[in-house]
């Protein structure tokens, strides 16, 4: 007899007969050998509908759940395997279920539910005898954020908060079936007070998946605060947490630069001062505060974004005197080096974050693992000095070494393969970290596509290559988010076992191996063991849906037209172009192929229409909740891709009537999203639908400024991105009592040029967060003639504008994000020169900068066009 079960179990025996069990009756009681034991007693009880009994009232208990302290096959086992050994045995005389620990038995049941099946009252259970493990001691299948670690909730579908906290604990469900006991969950930031009712919403989830022995990753900084100050659409709330800077007495001294990213900018302010024992302790603060009121499983701690040796090691020259001082030597793995410095630091945080008390059974000393993630995460791709690798396992077993014996700690790494003597390199370091008996684990992170990331590929199988990571304590794929449940079922095959339906691959050197995970990560391998009619992806979809509607989906899912994935998440595969438009030099294209970006929407849009046509069929058969929403997401991803098609004809002048066709498609595709979804965020991101609406007004607002004018039409001109920029001035708050700045030689004015139509600021307004402060932007304007206009601003932050020291415009509640021609201000220029000023304020640090350009309103037919050009326009003169 056979079993479907995933993951695939080490070793299962099957004989002869069923097991019979009354479902709601005290014949079928459940036994518990102790309190380790009540956890998956619970749920099996539930199941049952049966009573849990324990101590000496053994009896003829038919489910009999025992804590054990020898199991004779997991004497062989790592240490970390053996946490989840367990033995299920079916026969006449009941359910047997032993294990070493409670974890061990919370698998046993998941595969106990597997395999029974309920008839007329009864659960019907087949003889059948399984040993079984895992490969790696965490497994993160499932992440929950749509760009790997970073960013909205995959999860958020705009239907408010009590909808998604009863997803999450479906999905929780989910994983617990199938061995997962990892989620990437939320990042970045430690702020408790991100939304009223943050922490209490956390706190449900995290309760409801340690009952399942499930860990909720949540990602923070140690230091660096990167999405603080780094640009782009991954940022767009920037860092959820405060902002610490290195100051000198903290908090109210001089600021200074320590290690950091960049020297420049003041990057190398952000918190990254390991000899400043005052920040070390508010930053402790707040993450003793998050730890309290969230209770997470694991804390991913990211510090300065430095990965590879060499840039890792540039960046620790750059220390300040104190910690020179304190940790005077250059070499990142020599004593009193980094490896030493960072080791106090982590040190102090495990200790301090350990020692909080319990509450509500939850121990942060028991129940929280640390990931400590950088400086030096290490790359696959590393290959200078030529013993890198040796000099990285050098650097963490120093690390470790120096931390000492601090339980609940793990290194967070990037995927790694071979090593020059083609051994698996995450395996010898873990040899490393044994040696030294710290107790010390390793973390992998895997970016290997379909993360929206590397791609966003629905079927990956990224975790084909988990066997390179064998010797890690946790291993997160980072894949397994939105509309990704069949890839979720996928990697906990490949996780626990090694394999799904026996494929994996098995490149013999590291070329190949490096060739075999970028074309995983492109979307472009697709195994017929796994892809092909009756394969394992059709039965995991099987499994989940019913065997028709499951085949409907599996074909949706891998539904492809000409390479060219589905559109059934915006953000990040249409956002993503949207962003590249607008943030390049908009009137600039020479290094765009207009033809093959055409051809790829083109081909992404018929791929959704064919996705969307089998997700139908799915959903005539089944009612679930996500094959409703994956066919929901495929028709609003639809009308995007064509949407981004018609901009692209517009843009690329393929098509002159591609302006009014892209104006229709934009008012279907708006007038569809708000008749068919609510759009209430459980989240400020909002999950996907929170960009949605965004996004439409991003495409209309960059069609428009690329329309061509027709008779009798405006005229825009380019966006400026020339101006003199002031150093950054005190606070004016929200600019109500902020007069035109007649004494301008102070202002420390300086030429920039913005490589984008966005005025990016934020370096310059974040340098005094979480303080206010305030710039200048200078410009001067020719008119050839006199014109009558329209100044257009989009700012996120207080803005205020004079021309020739009058003012013309004053909005104190400017705020993010920074819209396109938000601001319509009129002006009846005379010919000649004029200035333009512009005041900003930082909304503390919260602001990035702004868009400005010029229209001019219809031009009379008496007046005289240059010939060939239009109308004349406004030239700014710097």
């Amino acid at each position: 007899m056979t079993i479907d079960m995933v993951p695939a179990p080490r070793k299962v025996v099957s004989r002869r007969g069923e097991l019979r069990l009354p479902c709601g009756s005290d014949e079928a009681c459940v036994l518990i050998s102790d309190e380790r034991a009540r956890a998956s007693g619970e749920l099996i009880a539930e199941r049952f509908m049966a009573p849990i009994v324990s101590g000496q009232r053994a009896g003829d208990a038919p489910i009999r759940l025992t804590i054990v302290k020898d199991l004779e096959f997991a004497r062989r086992l790592r240490a970390d395997r053996r946490v989840e050994a367990y033995r299920l045995e079916v026969s006449g005389k009941g359910i047997a279920l032993s294990a070493l620990t409670g974890e061990g038995l919370l698998r046993g049941a998941a595969t106990l539910f597997q395999t029974m099946r309920r008839e007329d009252g009864q659960i019907i259970v087949p003889h059948i005898m399984i040993d079984d493990w895992p490969d790696f001691r965490y497994r993160c299948g499932s992440d929950w954020l749509l760009n790997v670690e970073v960013n909205r909730w995959a999860y958020d579908w705009g239907d408010g908060r009590q909808a998604f906290l009863d997803r999450v604990r479906r999905k929780l469900d989910f994983c617990f079936a199938h061995k997962i006991n990892m989620v990437w969950f939320d990042g970045f930031g430690w702020d408790t007070k991100r939304f009223p009712g943050y922490a209490a919403l956390m706190r449900a989830c995290t309760d409801h998946a340690r009952r399942l022995g499930i860990g909720l990753v949540f990602c923070g900084y140690g230091g660096g605060y990167g999405t603080a100050y780094q640009p782009g659409e991954n940022y767009r709330c920037g860092y959820f947490g405060k902002v610490y800077r290195n100051c000198r007495p903290y908090p109210d001294g001089d600021e200074y630069d320590c290690c950091g990213f960049s020297s420049q900018n003041g990057w190398a302010r952000y918190g990254t001062c390991l000899s400043n024992a005052p920040l070390r302790s508010a930053k402790l603060d707040e993450m003793k505060r998050f730890v309290s009121e969230v209770r997470p499983g694991f804390m991913y701690i990211h510090d300065i974004d430095g990965g590879d040796w060499r840039h890792v090691g540039e960046i620790w020259k750059h220390r300040c005197p104190e910690c020179r001082k304190r940790w005077p030597n250059d070499e990142l793995a020599g004593p009193e080096g980094q490896a030493d410095a960072y080791a106090s630091w982590f040190r102090q945080v495990r200790r301090e974050l350990s020692a909080l008390p319990t509450s509500d059974n939850y121990s942060p000393a028991r129940d929280l693992v640390l990931i400590f993630t950088s400086p030096l995460y290490t790359a696959y791709d590393e290959c200078t000095p030529e013993n890198v690798w040796e000099l990285e396992m050098e650097y963490f077993d120093r690390l470790s070494r120096r931390i000492g014996p601090e339980p609940g700690i793990e290194f967070g790494l990037r995927e790694q393969f071979y090593d020059a003597g083609n051994r698996k390199k995450i395996g010898r370091l873990r040899s490393v970290l044994q040696r030294n008996g710290n107790g010390h684990g390793i973390h992998v992170i895997a970016f290997g596509g379909g993360d929206n990331y590397l791609s966003d590929d629905l079927t990956n199988v990224s975790g084909a290559m988990a066997h390179f990571y064998d010797g890690a304590e946790s291993v997160c794929l980072s894949n397994g988010g939105l509309h990704e449940e069949p890839v979720q079922m996928l990697n906990a095959d490949f996780l626990w076992s090694g394999t799904a339906g026996g494929y994996r691959e098995n490149p013999a050197n590291e070329a190949e191996a490096v060739a075999a995970f970028k074309k995983i990560a492109a979307g472009e391998n697709r195994p017929l063991k796994v892809f092909a009619a009756g394969g394992v992806f059709e039965r995991v979809c099987a499994r989940q849906w019913g065997g028709e509607a499951g085949k409907w989906m599996s074909r949706a899912l891998q539904t492809r037209r000409h390479g060219q994935m589905p559109v059934s998440r915006i953000w990040w595969s249409v956002t993503q172009t949207v962003s590249h438009l607008v943030n390049d030099e908009v009137f600039s294209w020479m290094s765009w192929n207009w033809d093959q970006q055409i051809e790829q929407w083109t081909d992404r849009g018929l791929a959704t229409a064919s996705a969307l046509k089998c997700a139908r069929r799915a959903e005539m058969i089944s009612d679930d909740e996500d094959i409703h929403w994956f066919a929901s997401c495929l028709e609003v991803g639809g009308q995007f891709a064509e949407a981004i098609r018609r901009l692209l004809l517009l843009l690329s002048g393929r098509d002159k009537t591609a302006g009014v066709k892209l104006a229709r498609a934009i008012q279907g595709l708006r007038t569809h999203i708000r008749q068919n979804h609510d759009m209430r965020k459980a989240d400020i991101l909002g999950g996907d639908p929170g960009c949605w609406l965004e996004t439409i007004e991003r495409i209309e607002h960059l069609a428009e400024s690329f329309m061509k004018p027709q008779k009798g039409s405006q005229r825009f001109t380019r966006f400026i991105v020339k101006w003199l920029v002031s150093r950054t001035m005190p606070a004016a708050g929200t600019l109500n009592d902020l007069i035109y700045p007649e004494e301008k030689d102070d202002m420390g004015l300086t030429p920039r040029l913005f490589p984008a139509a966005f005025c990016d600021l934020h370096r310059d307004l974040f340098a005094a967060a979480p303080a206010d402060s305030l710039i200048y932007l200078v410009n001067r304007v020719h008119c050839s003639e006199p014109m009558n206009l329209e100044l257009r601003l989009g700012y996120d932050g207080p803005v205020k504008a004079w021309m020739d020291g009058r003012q013309m415009f004053h909005d104190p509640n400017g705020t993010n994000p920074a819209s396109i021609d938000a601001a319509v201000i009129p002006w009846r220029a005379s010919k000649g020169d004029h200035e333009l000023v512009v005041a900003m304020g930082s909304n503390n640090g919260k602001a990035w900068g702004l868009f400005a350009r010029f229209r001019r309103q219809a031009v009379s037919r008496r007046q005289p066009k240059p010939k060939g050009r239009g109308c004349t326009l406004p030239v700014t003169l710097l």
